[in-house]
């Protein structure tokens, strides 16, 4: 019984480094490139998005009412 129990053991502590083997393995396969165009566009997007964020925040708190 326990010759089972430790082939068990070792069994289950042995199956992440064969799904990490094999993920070594996906992650060296070459992968799909994205076009620069994509790239560009995302980032004005986000910087767009930033800057309008603060400019929300500025166009707020200027308008403000003070508090008494």
């Amino acid at each position: 019984m326990s010759k089972f129990l430790s082939a068990v053991t070792l069994f289950l502590m042995s199956s992440p480094l064969f799904a990490a083997a094999k993920e070594m393995e996906a992650a060296t396969a070459p992968s799909e490139t994205v076009d620069v165009v994509w790239v560009i566009v995302f980032g004005v997007i986000f910087i767009g998005s930033i800057v309008g964020f603060f400019a929300y925040l500025w166009h707020s708190e200027k308008n403000r009412k003070p508090d008494k």
